[in-house]
């Protein structure tokens, strides 16, 4: 078992990190310790980002990915929800070789957010993006392809640490996503803490698009 000592500074290397090379690196590296680190700091935003797409998504057979899937988490709770083909989708192979033991996920693919993502347009009937709209991560036009990839009527849901919606340049995108007739906000959930025993400080919240 790790410290929560040892679980924040992996958290901390990886917020670090320069680019997105680096960025694979560290998560390579983390993917065998991720889920026991982030299960001991009181990780909840994979289940409040499952649930709230099962609220909006009636068709649990419908195509589903989980962008930034990591090793899983959010898949298992997708599954838990009823979903039966997920797709994972995330730019570390060694996360995705956690995630593929869990034996929840229809197909796993290499990709990078930010970038044009390997899918058709409209192919899914909706998409979760948790955990992964934060510092040194996934930039502002992520969602031009999130919603790209999402079929018209399908819900777009993904977390967002509050200290960086503007700073990241995201309450922009998501303005300009609106104003061009691309997506409309069905739910912004209240700030909770998405790490309670590891960055109480930090708050986060999740969002809900309907693509049009």
């Amino acid at each position: 078992m790790t410290s929560d000592k040892a679980s924040t500074e992996r958290i901390q290397r990886v917020y670090a990190s320069g680019n997105p090379a680096e960025l694979t690196s560290e998560y390579n590296r983390w993917a065998e310790d991720y889920d026991a680190d982030l299960t001991a700091l009181g990780y909840n935003a994979p289940r409040g980002g499952a649930e709230l797409l099962a609220t909006l998504v009636a068709d649990k057979g419908a195509r589903v990915l989980d962008a930034g899937a990591g090793t899983g988490m959010v898949g298992e709770e997708l599954a838990r929800a009823g979903f039966r083909r997920i797709t994972a989708l995330d730019m570390s192979p060694g996360m995705l070789a956690q995630a593929e033991q869990k034996a929840v996920y229809e197909e796993l693919v290499v990709g990078e957010l930010g970038k044009r993502l390997p899918f058709e347009t409209g192919t899914f009937g909706g998409v979760t993006c948790i955990g992964v709209l934060t510092i040194g991560h996934a930039p502002p036009e992520t969602l031009d392809e999130l919603v790209r990839v999402t079929a018209a009527g399908g819900p777009v849901v993904f977390s967002m640490r509050t200290d960086y919606y503007s700073e990241g340049g995201f309450d922009a995108k998501q303005g300009a996503l609106e104003a061009a007739g691309k997506w409309r906000l069905l739910e912004r959930s209240p700030p909770f803490r998405a790490m309670p025993d590891g960055e109480p400080d930090i708050w986060h919240e999740l969002w809900a698009y309907e693509v049009l």
